[in-house]
């Protein structure tokens, strides 16, 4: 009959799937039926680095573990401005003004990683560091523009553990040779300075949301060795021992009339705490011990008057304890760069007046302003094709 034969036409057509139309036949007649609009496929997800892996957050990851995964991975510039609390009147009535500094800096740390997979990531390295000091100075040559001692790093990182929550653990060994670029290590006879070190980097998530949703560590120990044709500071004046934001101790004590330190064992641990979304609190604890060279028995030093003996001046310790204390508050932009507003106080355990100053304030305290730039992500933007335009519509 003709209405069956034009009911099995009609479910012929459609189970044809014809992109063009669709007949439909009722009661003898054909009606055409556009075809269907096509289903928008949805946009391919945007790559994120190992910073940005699930259940990351914050700016602490992306510094350590990297805000994209390619051959620049943790490489950045860093701008820093920083203080000693005195500067600002903070705590100068209770050690008295005496060296008031204010500093600004800028660094480049270009890093290669060669390998980077799912487990085994290692990469090579350097950090060039200039620094000008802002705080007026009668002594000539001081506030000019400083190079820092040029260092040459490499470093292996093993994974341990990873799940898709942001439990993170991996660690492993790094070594780096310092050489004597800056006018102070010249100054003394500097050949190199070596460190050894051993790492651990890690997340822990905490709640879901974006209140207190997780932490993120870094924890490591280091030994690092002085070659140096001098066995006393010469040149300059003496400095507190103080910590700049990267977590490097400076301890320029050249005319202290100690004998220079040839060995240092550090321990350290820092994390972050994200407080809200990306807004993180952080905090670092240290520990160190610096080793001195001393004078051998009958040691003395040939002058127009006969052979003087070595004696140190200042404290004769042999070996020299400090600690290190930071707090930081930092937020990352758009993964493109962090920004960190702390205080550090690095201080000997003992001071020269025989006081022990306390953990948290020393007059080598200092606030500072830190702003770094991830090359990585920058690099990403700048090799990312260009998205695709849609079709205009006809």
């Amino acid at each position: 009959m003709p209405g069956h034969s034009s009911g099995r036409a009609a479910g012929s057509a459609l189970r044809a799937g014809s992109l063009a139309a669709a007949v439909v036949y009722r009661c003898g007649e054909a009606l055409a039926q556009p075809a269907a609009a096509p289903i928008p496929e949805e946009p391919a997800p945007v790559e994120q680095g190992p910073g940005r892996a699930p259940g990351l957050r914050g700016g602490a990851p992306l510094l350590h573990l990297g805000a994209r995964d390619n051959a620049l991975r943790t490489s950045r510039f860093g701008w820093t401005t920083s203080a000693t609390t005195d500067v600002f009147g903070l705590g100068g009535e209770l050690y008295g003004v005496d060296g008031e500094r204010a500093d600004m800096s800028f660094s480049l740390a270009p890093r290669y990683s060669f390998v980077s997979t799912k487990e085994h990531w290692a990469w090579v390295g350097t950090d060039v560091t200039l620094a000008l000091e802002l705080t007026d100075s009668d002594v000539p040559g001081e506030g000019a523009v400083t190079l820092a001692d040029l260092p040459l790093q490499a470093a292996y990182n093993y994974t341990f553990f990873q799940d898709g929550r942001g439990l993170v653990l991996l660690g492993g060994p790094r070594l780096a040779v310092l050489f004597p670029t800056s006018a102070a290590s010249q100054h003394i006879g500097v050949y190199a300075r070596t460190r050894l070190g051993l790492g651990a980097l890690g997340n822990v998530p905490l709640l879901e949301g974006a209140w207190l949703n997780g932490v993120f560590f870094s924890a490591g120990g280091s030994w690092q060795h002085l070659f140096s044709q001098a066995t006393t500071p010469a040149h300059g004046g003496a400095h507190r021992p103080r910590q700049d934001p990267s977590g490097e101790v400076l301890l320029d004590e050249r005319l202290s009339g100690r004998f220079l330190e040839r060995d240092r064992l550090s321990a350290g641990l820092s994390f972050w705490v994200n407080v809200w979304g990306d807004l993180s609190v952080g905090t670092t604890w240290g520990l160190g011990a610096g080793f001195r060279d001393s004078p051998s028995d009958g040691e003395c030093v040939q002058t127009v008057t006969g052979c003087v003996p070595v004696e140190p001046r200042g404290s004769s310790t042999a070996t020299l304890a400090y600690t290190t204390f930071g707090v930081s508050l930092s937020y990352p932009a758009a993964d493109i760069a962090w920004f960190e507003l702390g205080y550090d106080n690095t201080a000997s355990t003992v001071a020269e007046d025989g006081r022990r100053p306390s953990f948290f304030y020393s007059p080598g305290a200092q606030l500072y302003l830190t702003m770094t730039l991830f090359l990585d992500s920058l690099y990403a933007v700048a090799t990312a094709p260009p998205a695709e335009q849609p079709a205009a519509a006809r």
